[in-house]
């Protein structure tokens, strides 16, 4: 039992560093993005972001599988793992943001707002509606909202990134050894 409990303590400390090498990586590159155009994001590298996703969530998934699940994973456990990593790294990100917005840089959040309200009326709303939605915008890029935001979107964006990196990195073994491995 202390084997199954370590090797169980070690399976999660491996999901929590992969979570870690994502949040970083998107960390990083959110920073390089933020040097280079001033922005965090509306960019045309934002696509980017998402090659760095599958990147990360396929080379850790394949070592959790090859290195805690003996080389084998089903298609649910690969999804389970990819949005577990995916929802810490939005912890990281959100923390980012929170930094960013209330130290670094907390002219963000306005500018952030002002592009919401130049969106909006792009999109043919008038100014009455948008000056309505300005509270609520401002509400949403305030750090402590964006914090939890970026849990969630890791969520989903760890869901989706999963649901298609899962389908490679699968590998069933011998149902017969697997149940007997319990035994």
């Amino acid at each position: 039992t202390y084997y199954m409990e370590n090797q169980t303590q070690d399976k999660r400390l491996y999901i929590f560093t992969s979570g870690a090498i994502l949040g970083l990586a998107m960390v990083l590159f959110l920073s390089i993005v933020y040097l280079l155009t001033g922005r965090l994001s509306g960019t045309s590298l934002d696509a980017l972001s998402w090659l760095i996703y599958a990147g990360v969530i396929y080379y850790t998934m394949r070592r959790y599988r090859d290195h805690y699940m003996d080389g084998f994973i089903s298609y649910g456990k690969g999804l389970v793992f990819g949005m577990q990593t995916a929802v810490l790294s939005g912890l990281i990100i959100g923390f980012f943001f929170f930094i960013m917005f209330r130290f670094i840089n907390p002219g963000l959040q306005l500018q952030l707002v002002q592009e919401a309200e130049e969106a909006y009326l792009a999109l043919g709303m008038s100014e009455a509606f948008v000056e309505q939605m300005s509270a609520s915008i401002e509400m949403m890029s305030n750090p402590w909202v964006l914090l939890i935001s970026n849990a969630f979107s890791g969520l989903i964006n760890g869901l989706l990134v999963a649901l298609v990196v899962s389908i490679f990195v699968k590998r069933k073994g011998d149902p017969f050894q697997e149940v007997m491995k319990d035994v």
